[in-house]
């Protein structure tokens, strides 16, 4: 990290620096193991605004306390220590930024990084640890560097903003631009502000590609931060194709390093909307319109579309070079392990889209999504036919991988499959077009 580089962001920019005292003085106590419940209530309690929201906070449906609370202490001593001040970090600093002058989408950005932040937080509560509130405030804050950097130099980053969403990695524009990317900026500043080294080295590496057997006990907190960035639904740039898939991987090694079950990943998955959109609305939380959040559901099912695309021309491509091989259990052998891999990339596609459509249905049942209209219901038989769709393509390729050996497959065998595969890919565009 070149600290050099850093300092000079912040230099021009001393107000970054400087947490509000009250929040200020909530992070002096929870440093200090002598302090109580009526210590920080006592802190909390010289900010009104702030008390207000927590109290509206504590006594909302999502925490179920089940009786009136009402003073700070007993809000304290009932949720405990490091949730009331996780409560009280995470409103505060969504405040404070707000002052900060910006043309960044706001509300995209705390929408994902309200979801990464629910994401760590059951992460942590399912491997065991016990800083599952710490998680909370790192996931909310792990992107805080954009935030920075974007302010100080609106125009070069909205170039690099742009040039990362077509050409590069967005971190390696950062670093060949500033000497350091948004993810130490981030580190660096709550440092500053004295957060838990924990958080800060969590925001820090939120972007680590962490190898295979990684499980040092000091880098299971930032591998649970970067596991619930790259399982966050609502994104704030489009991902490629290659990013996707290199995402998946990065997912995979995450999970095993964490020994965390796949069924355990996928409820989490699961519930992960839903919980984002009932948490935003009790934190008061701008996170968008049900309308923005279905927007993104159907840019998951176009880039799941467009995800197949390469892999069919992936496909193609090896199909031309197995028929021009003239050994035969060579080709047939070829054959076999580029279907078994093409099947496993339509399976995570199909197995994506179910998920979102769990997603929604579960949120429109439970009334976090209002659909007067029908629009939703609509849109979502969408995603269920394209999630038919990538089942079907899944079939194809097993069936390739299936084949007994004495079948010689040539170009007119090939094109049978691509026909029917293309056939029902052209379904997935049906339910978008019929909604605008």
């Amino acid at each position: 990290m070149d600290f050099e580089k850093l300092k000079g962001i912040f230099d021009s920019h001393q107000e970054l620096l400087s947490l509000p005292q009250t929040l200020a003085e909530v992070l002096r106590l929870n440093r200090d193991d002598r302090s109580s419940a009526e210590d920080l209530a006592r802190v909390l309690m010289r900010d009104p605004p702030l008390t207000a929201k927590v109290l509206r906070i504590v006594n909302s449906p999502f925490y179920g306390v089940g009786r009136q609370i009402g003073s700070m202490t007993q809000a304290v001593v009932t949720l405990g220590v490091r949730q009331i001040t996780a409560l009280a970090l995470s409103t505060s600093v969504y405040k404070m930024t707000d002052n900060w002058g910006s043309s960044f989408d706001r509300i995209r950005f705390w929408r994902h990084s309200l979801e990464v932040a629910i994401a760590a937080r059951m992460i942590a509560e399912k491997t065991g640890s016990r800083q599952a509130e710490e998680a909370f405030i790192a996931g909310m804050l792990h992107d805080i560097g954009l935030l920075v950097l974007e302010s100080s130099f609106p125009e070069v980053f909205a170039d690099i903003w742009k040039k990362a969403t077509h050409e590069r990695d967005r971190t390696e524009l950062e670093e060949e631009t500033w000497g350091t990317n948004h993810a130490q900026l981030g580190q660096f500043l709550l440092e500053r502000w004295r957060l838990p080294e924990s958080i800060c080295q969590g925001v820090g590496h939120h972007h680590t590609v962490f190898v295979p057997g990684t499980r040092e006990p000091e880098l299971v907190f930032c591998q649970i931060i970067c596991l619930a960035n790259h399982i966050s639904h609502f994104l704030l740039a489009d991902r490629t194709v290659e990013e996707t898939m290199a995402g998946n991987e990065q997912k995979e090694i995450l999970r095993e390093n964490l020994q965390l079950d796949r069924e355990a990943l996928h409820a989490i998955q699961k519930d992960l909307f839903d919980k984002t959109i009932a948490e935003a609305r009790y934190l008061e939380v701008d996170i968008g319109s049900a309308d923005d959040i279905l927007m993104e559901a159907n840019q998951l099912l176009f880039d799941q579309y467009t995800t197949v695309e390469k892999l069919l021309d992936d496909n193609r491509r090896m199909q031309q070079q197995i028929l021009r091989d003239q050994v035969k259990g060579v080709s047939l052998q070829s054959l076999k392990l580029t279907a078994t891999t093409l099947a496993r990339y339509a399976d995570d596609a199909a197995a994506a889209i179910r998920q979102r459509v769990e997603e929604v249905t579960a949120s429109i049942e439970s009334g976090a999504i209002q659909d007067p209209s029908g629009q939703v219901g609509r849109l979502v038989e969408g995603i269920l036919g394209g999630s038919a769709t990538m089942c079907f393509i899944m079939d194809e390729l097993r069936r390739l991988a299936d084949s007994e050996t004495g079948i010689s497959p040539n170009e007119a065998y090939f094109a049978g499959i691509e026909a029917r595969i293309k056939q029902q890919l052209e379904l997935i565009t049906e339910p978008v077009a019929a909604s605008d």
